[in-house]
C-alpha cells in the first residue's frame, strides 16, 4: 500500500509539471514585448485568409505558415518589427529569395509585407505584396 501511495504521489507531481511546459497565448502587444524581453521563445502562426489586402497586387489567399521570432526591433512609438527570409523556387522554376516583414503596431494591427528577389542577381521580382492583419486575427502569438 505504501508503494502504491508513493507511486500515486510521484505521478501527481509529474501531472502538475505539465502546465508549466504548455504554451502561453499572447493576446496584446505588451504581452508579446514582455515575453521577448524576458527571453521567451515566441512562436507566430499566420493565416492570411483572416487578413485584408493592403496593396494593389495582394489578392485573397488561404496561405498559412509560422515562424519563431529570432531577432526583433521595437521603435520609439512602440511598434514591434521582425522578419523572416528564405530561399525557395518560384512557380516558373527559378530560384528566389522571399523576405517577409511583420510590423505589430501599438493599436494591435499588423502589417505583413512580402518582398521577392530573383537569384543570383537580387533584382526585385515584383512589387511588394502587403496585408493588414491584427493580433488574434490573422496572426497568433504564443510563448514557450
Amino acid at each position: 500500500m505504501q508503494r502504491f501511495a508513493a507511486l500515486l504521489l510521484a505521478s501527481s507531481f509529474s501531472l502538475m509539471a505539465l502546465p508549466a511546459s504548455a504554451k502561453s497565448r499572447l493576446d496584446n502587444l505588451a504581452d508579446i514585448q514582455q515575453a521577448l524581453a524576458s527571453g521567451s521563445d515566441v512562436a507566430v502562426a499566420i493565416d492570411l485568409s483572416q487578413c485584408t489586402a493592403n496593396s494593389a497586387n495582394a489578392t485573397p489567399t488561404r496561405t498559412r505558415g509560422g515562424l519563431r521570432i529570432e531577432a526583433y526591433r521595437i521603435v520609439e512609438d512602440g511598434t514591434l518589427s521582425f522578419s523572416d527570409g528564405h530561399f525557395t523556387v518560384a512557380r516558373d522554376g527559378q530560384p528566389i529569395q522571399q523576405l517577409l516583414r511583420y510590423q505589430v503596431r501599438p493599436d494591435g494591427t499588423i502589417d505583413f509585407t512580402m518582398f521577392v528577389f530573383d537569384l543570383p542577381s537580387y533584382q526585385q521580382r515584383s512589387e511588394p505584396v502587403a496585408y493588414r492583419c491584427a493580433i488574434n486575427q490573422g496572426l497568433r502569438f504564443h510563448a514557450d
